[in-house]
């Protein structure tokens, strides 16, 4: 699994729903509560199974697939300098979208390299932020997100 593409994905799914003005359908909602739970399950199934689906449900909302697009191209383009002290904490995820009894547990994070370590990180906020009710207004939530997305607009800016 790659995780540079999976972490922007995520990122860009949640920056998306977080700018979304047009809330989710229940099916879509439904959508992002199966990815959650899948990529919770078996997050060896991302290219196969998991980022087919969800990419099939954005481009079926062509509004939330506009800013999915907009974020991933500048996710592609900031490679490996991207400021994790930007993103919302676990605190922060956990205020916003507290585990429920019946929500996918979060998986442990190994020993690893720096590079998977943030993957779980960003893995287990997107589960967390998917698997809520309404998972746009959950994104809107995260504060740190609107100083991460000033960092990303920052960066273009300066390309």
């Amino acid at each position: 699994m790659e995780t540079t593409n999976l972490n922007n994905t995520l990122l860009a799914l949640l920056l998306a729903l977080k700018d979304s003005e047009t809330p989710l359908s229940d099916t879509e909602q439904s959508d992002l509560s199966q990815v959650a739970e899948q990529l919770s399950v078996n997050p060896k199934a991302w290219e196969i199974l998991i980022k087919p689906r969800l990419l099939a449900m954005l481009e079926a909302n062509e509004s939330l697939n506009q800013r999915f697009q907009a974020a991933k191209s500048l996710l592609d383009n900031l490679g490996d300098t991207m400021p994790l002290n930007l993103l919302p904490s676990e605190a922060e995820v956990e205020q916003v979208a507290p585990q429920q009894k019946l929500q996918p547990i979060t998986r442990a994070i190994p020993q690893v390299s720096s590079s998977d370590l943030r993957s779980n990180e960003i893995t287990n906020m997107a589960i967390r932020v998917m698997a809520t009710p309404n998972p746009s207004e959950t994104a809107k939530k995260l504060s740190r997100f609107e100083q991460f997305q000033q960092f990303l607009n920052q960066n273009l800016a300066q390309r």
